[in-house]
């Protein structure tokens, strides 16, 4: 075993030490434990199978076994129909302190929505860690939106000059024809004003026959009353600001391979725009 080896399993295994009660670790295998290292998994319905690391954590390297079980009363997920366990039980050694819990996933031709699994540490040799559990999340692969749920890209004229244009739409996890953009307004998105930090990312309704995505305008980028806001045509010299209550028109192309912004848009706040974008962009899904 090289020294960098050593090291990963030492931390690991003081790592989870600490955890397995409140007070200051004092290292002693009277404190051994057994954790999962991660709380919460997520994996496609049809990846096959994902492999959930559990630690035996100890300082000389204890042998021990531990007993994982499903916790139906918290999972959507069953067992046998959703997914399966190659083993439940698992043995940890001074060379193997770190164990998978293998699980098979079942993917069906059935539109159920995503479900969770919770899995428990139900026994061990050792004492059991504060992370006693971990839950993983199985991602129906047969949503009826799958064609658009992506990322997209192009390049669209602003006021002044033009823009690499990408964003992400994403369902959402209650209604089946609401869609979220994120970064659907590249200005912001060349500055940071991403997603990922609680900016520009707007809802959309997808229409029964799956050909446009309608998003309300009047809708908050999350920076300073500045909201995104839609226009009546596509030259954004000559077209009209919508009223309130109107939707920006996203053109569904070949069951989401492309899609196409006909009119123009932008945001705005109310002294006027930020930035406004003419109608007319393509973009590719990746």
């Amino acid at each position: 075993m090289n020294i960098r080896k050593i090291l990963y399993v030492l931390a690991a295994s003081l790592t989870i030490l600490s955890s397995c009660n409140n007070d200051l670790p004092t290292f002693n295998d009277a404190d051994a434990c057994v954790g999962f290292s991660v709380a919460s998994y997520s994996i496609g319905e049809a990846d096959g199978k994902i492999e959930i690391p559990v630690y035996l954590a100890s300082v000389a390297g204890l042998s021990g076994t531990a007993t994982i079980e499903v916790d139906a009363a918290a999972s959507t997920a069953v067992e046998g129909q959703d997914f399966s366990i190659t083993s439940k039980e698992l043995s940890f050694s001074s060379d193997g302190r770190i164990q998978n819990l293998i699980v098979n996933i079942v993917d069906n031709d059935v539109f159920t929505g995503d479900k969770k699994a919770v899995f428990k540490i139900a026994s061990s040799s050792v004492n059991i860690a504060v992370e006693s559990s971990c839950t993983l999340t199985i991602v129906d692969d047969e949503h009826p939106l799958k064609g658009i749920l992506n990322t997209y890209v192009g390049k669209i004229e602003g006021s002044e000059s033009g823009y690499d244009m990408e964003f992400v739409i994403e369902k959402d996890e209650k209604d089946l024809a609401k869609v979220w953009i994120s970064n659907l307004d590249p200005y912001f998105a060349s500055f940071g004003y991403t997603a990922a930090d609680g900016y520009n990312k707007f809802y959309g309704i997808v229409n029964e026959d799956k050909t446009e995505i309608a998003i309300p305008v009047g809708q908050s980028t999350g920076y300073e009353d500045v909201n995104l806001e839609g226009l009546d045509g596509p030259d954004p010299d000559t077209a009209d600001m919508l009223a309130p209550g109107s939707s920006i028109i996203i053109k569904i192309i070949d069951n989401g391979a492309s899609l196409e912004i006909p009119n123009g848009f932008g945001v705005a706040n109310g002294e006027g725009f930020w930035e406004y974008y003419k109608g007319g962009a393509k973009l590719t899904k990746q």
